[in-house]
C-alpha cells in the first residue's frame, strides 16, 4: 500500500502541497487538477502507477473532496489477501459458508456503503471475482459467500493497479469490458525519477514526519542531496522515505545527512547525463512501451508550456516552437484519449472555438 503522507509544505507564501501529497512537478500539477475535478463526482477512477509512487494517497484525497467524505474510505488490497478468503473479504459471507465460519461477517463493500472503496492492485484478482465485481460496478448488487439474498450498496469504487491491464487485457488476464467500467477517469503516477525537481520537498517533507514522530530533526548536505537526486529511485517516494528513516535511526550527533552516509548503491549512481537521471527509463525482460512513454514525455512538455502561457494557446506553441494549428490539434487529439492532460484541457469545443483560441 502506499502509505507514506506529507503535510502541505511552503516555500514562502506559496503551498507545494495537495491534500497531503507534495509536489509541484507539472505532471503532479496536472494530477492535482484532475483530483479537484473528478472528486465531486461518483466517477469510478483507476490510478496506476509504480509501486510506491503515491496511488493510495490519491483515492483517500478524491474521498476527502467527495461528497462521501463522512462516509467510510475503506482499502481491499487484492495482491495481499489469498485468493479463496478475497471474495468473502471484499463482499461477506454467512454462517457455515465454509469451515471456520462461525458467524456471518460483512464484506468490505458492505462497510463502505455510502462511502467510498479503494481496491489496490486490482490487476491481481482472479477472473471469478472480477465478473462478481463487474455485476457490483453496473447496479451496486452483489451476494455475500453463502447467501442466496442480494444485497445492495451505494459505493464509489476507485481501483489502483501497477500492472499494465491493458496488456492483461490482450492477455486475456483481466476482462476487458471490466477494465473499461474502471477506467473512467484514469490517473498515471509518475515515477520519482521523471519529477526529480520534486526531490528537496520530498526530503523535507519526510524527515519532518519523521520528527513529528519523535525522532531527532535531521538535514542533509548539498552534497547528499546532489547523490540522492542521481539515484533512479526504482522503489520512488516509499523507498525514499524508507532511506531517509535508516539515516535519522543510524545518523550520527550531527543529525546531518552527509553523502558518505548514504548506501553504496546510491552514491554509485551515474552522473547526469550518463545514465538512469538522464535517460530514467528501465527496461526489464519486457522492454518498455516506446509509444506510451513518449506520449508521456509529450504531455509533460505540453503542460509546462500551457502553465507557463496561463493557458494560451498561441503562446503556448511559442514556446513550444510549433505551428498554433500543431498544437490544437494534439490538444484535440489528447482530449478524446483522455488522461491527465486532457483533464486541463476540460470539456471537448466546436472546430470554430478552438481556432478562435488567440
Amino acid at each position: 500500500m502506499d502509505d507514506v503522507q506529507f503535510e502541505p509544505e511552503e516555500v514562502g507564501d506559496e503551498p507545494f502541497g495537495f491534500e497531503g501529497i507534495l509536489g509541484r512537478h507539472p505532471s503532479m500539477e496536472a494530477i492535482f487538477e484532475v483530483i479537484r475535478r473528478v472528486a465531486p463526482t461518483d466517477a469510478t477512477v483507476l490510478i496506476t502507477g509504480d509501486s510506491g509512487t503515491g496511488k493510495e494517497l490519491v483515492a483517500t484525497a478524491l474521498h476527502r473532496l467527495s461528497p462521501r467524505a463522512s462516509g467510510r474510505f475503506v482499502p481491499v488490497h487484492c495482491g495481499a489477501i489469498p485468493e479463496e478468503l478475497l471474495e468473502s473479504e471484499m463482499f461477506g459471507h454467512e454462517r457455515g459458508a465454509f469451515t471456520g465460519a462461525v458467524a456471518s461477517r460483512p464484506g468490505r463493500f458492505k462497510l463502505a456503503d455510502h462511502g467510498t472503496i479503494f481496491l489496490d492492485e486490482i490487476g491481481e484478482m482472479s477472473p471469478k471475482l472480477q465478473v462478481k465485481l463487474l455485476r457490483v460496478l453496473e447496479d451496486g448488487r452483489f451476494e455475500p459467500v453463502g447467501s442466496v439474498v442480494t444485497q445492495q450498496v451505494d459505493v464509489r469504487i476507485i481501483a489502483a493497479t501497477n500492472r499494465a491491464l491493458d496488456e492483461a487485457v490482450a492477455a486475456k488476464q483481466f476482462r476487458e469490458d471490466l477494465f473499461y467500467r474502471l477506467r473512467v477517469v484514469p490517473i498515471e503516477m509518475p515515477p520519482l525519477r521523471r519529477r526529480r525537481e520534486d526531490l528537496p520537498l520530498l526530503v523535507r517533507g519526510v524527515l519532518g514526519q519523521l520528527t513529528e514522530k519523535g525522532l531527532p530533526r535531521f538535514d542533509v548536505a548539498p552534497a547528499a542531496l546532489e547523490a540522492l537526486a542521481r539515484y533512479s529511485w526504482p522503489g520512488n517516494v516509499r523507498e525514499l522515505r524508507n532511506l531517509l528513516e535508516q539515516m535519522v535511526v543510524l545518523g550520527r550527533p550531527e543529525h546531518v545527512i552527509d553523502v558518505h552516509d548514504l548506501p553504496p548503491h546510491v552514491i554509485a549512481a551515474p552522473e547526469s547525463g550518463e545514465g538512469p537521471a538522464a535517460m530514467p527509463w528501465q527496461f526489464g525482460p519486457a522492454g518498455i512501451d516506446f509509444y506510451r512513454e513518449m506520449e508521456a514525455i509529450e504531455d509533460r512538455i505540453i503542460a509546462q508550456a500551457l502553465r507557463l502561457s496561463g493557458g494560451n494557446k498561441k503562446e503556448a506553441a511559442r514556446l513550444l516552437r510549433v505551428n498554433r494549428t500543431t498544437l490544437l490539434e494534439k490538444l484535440k487529439r489528447k482530449r478524446a484519449q483522455g488522461g491527465a492532460l486532457a483533464a486541463l484541457l476540460g470539456a471537448p469545443t466546436r472546430p470554430e472555438c478552438d481556432a478562435a483560441v488567440a
